[in-house]
Order: structure tokens, then sequence, then C-alpha cells
């Protein structure tokens, strides 16, 4: 596979782990229960915009890739984007705490784990 473009159709059996964010679970300390998320069903006839980072809590990671996305949200679904989605390697207890350091509870803004880069590594 090759990189994706805007428009391109998702590839199928993409699967990532995810914890989705719950009040109960909202302290950062807080251990959700991860779940299979499964983006290729779950993205169909969406209009998502996924992006791909190093590592979660990495310097550059948080001050200059994710707070753009964050801060651009309004006007992203403004647009008809239903989801925006952070990518990294990290394991999912480290994405969803991640999420929770940035404040962000919108069910539609993802903190995706691809613990083994397997579809970061197929595009």
């Amino acid at each position: 596979m090759t990189a994706l473009k805007p428009g391109d159709s998702f590839p199928t059996d993409v699967v990532f782990s995810y914890i989705p964010y719950s009040e109960e679970s909202g302290e950062i300390t807080a251990c959700g229960i991860p779940i299979s998320y499964n983006a290729s069903k779950e993205w169909a006839d969406k209009k998502v915009v996924l992006f791909s980072v190093p590592g979660a809590f990495t310097p550059t990671c948080s001050v200059s890739h994710l707070p753009g996305y964050i801060q651009k949200l309004p006007q992203l679904k403004a647009k008809g984007v239903d989801i925006v989605a952070v990518l990294a390697f990290n394991d999912p207890f480290v994405m969803s705490a991640w999420g929770k350091a940035n404040k962000i509870t919108d069910e539609n803004f993802l903190f995706l784990s691809d613990p083994d880069a397997k579809f970061s590594k197929s595009i």
C-alpha cells in the first residue's frame, strides 16, 4: 500500500487499540479498558482527519503537532469532518492519558494506538 491521500478510501481490516474517554475514568491516572477499534468499519462513509505522531508526550508532538488540531477542531467540524484521530505506536493507556492531559473529552477526537506500527508501516 502507498500513502493515503485526501479523498482516498480507507483500507480494509484496519484495527487499532483505543480507550474511549468516559467521565468515570476521566482522571489522568485512571485506567480505562482498551477496545479494538475497527477504523475500517467505523470510518466508512465518514470524513476523517488522521494524523500520526512519533510519540505521545514527546516535546515536539506535545508542543507542535497536537495543539494545532485541537485548536482547529471547531473549524474542521464546520468543514464536515466527523472524526479527528491521532495515531502513535504508544500503548492505549499512554494514548488515553495523553488525551486526558490535553483535556480532550470529545468522543470524535480519538487517541489511537498502533503499538507494532503495523498500519503505519503498511502505508
